[in-house]
């Protein structure tokens, strides 16, 4: 097993995910020896410890049906499904920016667009 998979073995198991849980509210509790100065493997464990702290979560609220245990256990199941994740996200926010970027036009020039649809014009600029 690579250093990857035993990080993100260790991270997703039950023992660290409650240290991790009980470390946000608890300031006596530290994951490290250290306080800062982090490794790369340090981040890299803190890093799949938040991953895997969201994606429990998100399992515990049913809130994606394509999210299961299965997912979260098996590494390869869990990139694809985090890449999908990070995709629809994209996706959102580009058309929470293009709803925002059309109510500051109506905002602007009310009355010129009551549909929210543009029309368009065919102009023929060809010489005869």
């Amino acid at each position: 097993m690579d250093t990857e998979s035993t990080i993100r073995k260790s991270a997703r198991s039950p023992y660290w995910q409650n240290i991790y849980e009980a470390s946000k509210t608890c300031a006596n509790i530290q994951l490290f020896n250290n306080v800062s100065n982090f490794s790369g493997k340090q981040v890299r464990f803190l890093y799949w410890l938040q991953v895997y702290s969201m994606l429990m979560d998100e399992l515990l609220r049913h809130e994606d049906k394509f999210l299961s245990e299965k997912v979260i256990e098996d590494e390869i199941r869990c990139d694809a499904y985090l890449i999908r994740r990070h995709k629809l996200n994209d996706a959102q926010w580009l058309k929470l920016r293009r709803d925002e970027k059309e109510s500051e036009i109506k905002a602007r020039h009310p009355g010129k667009h009551k549909s929210g649809k543009m029309n368009v014009i065919d102009v023929d600029l060809r010489s005869e």
